[in-house]
């Protein structure tokens, strides 16, 4: 299995990252002021531990799908049209790239894994 199909190595990348750059630098810029931002982080990010940790095979290629691709598409909206969140760029260019990457990594993985078939081997991650 290569790194690109790894969809659980991925789905950590995502987790953790959302965990503490999302969440944690949110509340470190912002405070408590946006704390239904920092939620919906938080609650993001346990959806995200959930499929990578609990689920393997077919399960977990749909759910990164479903939960990475919106990302990826609201984030290339956002850059494409210039969007603003809290009064700054939402996906400023060309620092933007890197969450784009990361955010569309698995949810490529999880579309070519979409139709696996669960009862092969499966490589650990």
């Amino acid at each position: 299995m290569s790194i690109l199909h790894n969809t659980k190595l991925w789905l950590i990348i995502i987790a953790l990252g959302h965990t503490l750059l999302g969440a944690g630098g949110t509340f470190a810029t912002y405070g408590s002021d946006e704390l239904a931002t920092i939620g919906m982080m938080a609650v993001l990010s346990v959806f995200l531990f959930y499929a990578a940790l609990m689920l393997e095979g077919q399960a977990q290629a749909r759910l990164a799908t479903v939960l990475c691709g919106p990302m990826f598409v609201w984030m290339a909206l956002c850059a494409a049209m210039g969007l603003e969140m809290f009064g700054d760029p939402a996906v400023p260019m060309p620092v933007g790239i890197m969450p784009l990457v990361l955010w569309g990594l698995p949810a490529l993985s999880g579309v070519l894994g979409w139709n696996m078939d669960d009862d092969a081997p499966a490589a650990q991650a």
